[in-house]
């Protein structure tokens, strides 16, 4: 099926049952509860940028060049004010440097990988909007999966917000992400938020979008793609040359799925995620580079009650 237009006429994406083709749908101007927004960034870890030779992440001398990297990093997430924050590549040695970066706006939650000794996953959520986070970690087959649940402080709605970074193609961990993410242990969620790099692009040449996580009871993920004027790539243009191979495309996704019976969400982009995505896709004054070798996606959701349903009449007129 064709895409027809989201909130803000942006394509809204509805990943179907089994990975099927993305479906589409239109949501009714309701008043909100609330608005939420995401934002998620690979910062490139030094320990990597420096064995890799990532030309974003290394000085003329060939040592990391950090220092100058996380303050534009940081200008970006200061100015978009996310709700929510999912970090990637996070290396240890650093985690102190950004949750002081992030400031006490912030709570930071870091997840570090067993098998991956320099760096793991963070989360961070916002303090004056949410309360009462609940924090879970799965090491999986040597990889840090992150989640925190939270309570939106003013309409009292539960969120989960999950991040990974994963290999590619590989079903079994996406699949085992998926599991994580509808953790039972911790509560159904009214919203249910997946980040992260997923070394992988989700869609097909024909537009179609293949969502990653399967439709279940609580309802099926959607996502937002990039409008015009936006970048339509994750990585810098040197990432998508033929003899490259790593992570090729689209590959940092935000999907999003409200609870088939509580909650019902529309996703859109707001001026300054807009802005932060730009921004973060394009060389820095700092270092004559991107400040790291991904862009950041983002974007807002709304989040709606989900419609009651009169009692249907079975009899005859």
């Amino acid at each position: 099926r064709g895409c027809t237009s989201g909130g803000g006429g942006v394509p809204t994406l509805l990943g179907g049952g089994g990975g099927g083709p993305a479906r589409c749908e239109e949501g009714a101007p309701r008043q909100a509860l609330a608005e939420v927004s995401v934002g998620c960034y690979n910062v490139l870890c030094s320990t990597y940028a420096v064995k890799w030779g990532e030309r974003e992440g290394v000085g003329p001398d060939g040592l990391t060049n950090w220092a100058l990297r996380w303050p534009v990093m940081q200008g970006y997430i200061g100015r978009a004010q996310w709700d929510l924050l999912c970090l990637q590549e996070v290396e240890h040695t650093d985690v102190g440097d950004i949750s002081a970066g992030l400031g006490e706006e912030y709570q930071t939650f870091y997840f570090k990988h067993p098998s991956r000794p320099p760096d793991g996953v963070m989360i961070a959520v916002r303090s004056d909007t949410w309360e009462n986070p609940k924090v879970l970690e799965l090491q999986h087959k040597g990889v840090a999966f992150g989640l925190v649940d939270v309570t939106h402080r003013r309409s009292g709605r539960k969120v989960r917000l999950v991040t990974a970074h994963c290999r590619g193609h590989n079903k079994e961990q996406l699949e085992a992400l998926a599991n994580f993410a509808d953790a039972s242990g911790q509560g159904e969620p009214d919203v249910t938020v997946i980040t992260g790099d997923f070394n992988e692009d989700f869609r097909s040449g024909d537009g179609q979008v293949r969502c990653p996580f399967p439709e279940g009871r609580a309802g099926h993920f959607k996502t937002l793609l990039r409008e015009d004027g936006l970048p339509e790539v994750s990585r810098p243009p040197h990432k998508q040359a033929p003899g490259q191979t790593s992570g090729k495309g689209l590959i940092d996704w935000i999907w999003v799925r409200g609870h088939t019976s509580r909650c019902e969400v529309e996703l859109f982009r707001d001026p300054a995620s807009r802005l932060a995505m730009l921004s973060s896709h394009s060389v820095c004054s700092a270092t004559g580079q991107w400040a790291s070798d991904h862009g950041c996606e983002a974007l807002s959701i709304r989040l709606f009650d989900t419609p009651k349903r009169g009692p249907r009449f079975l009899g005859k007129l």
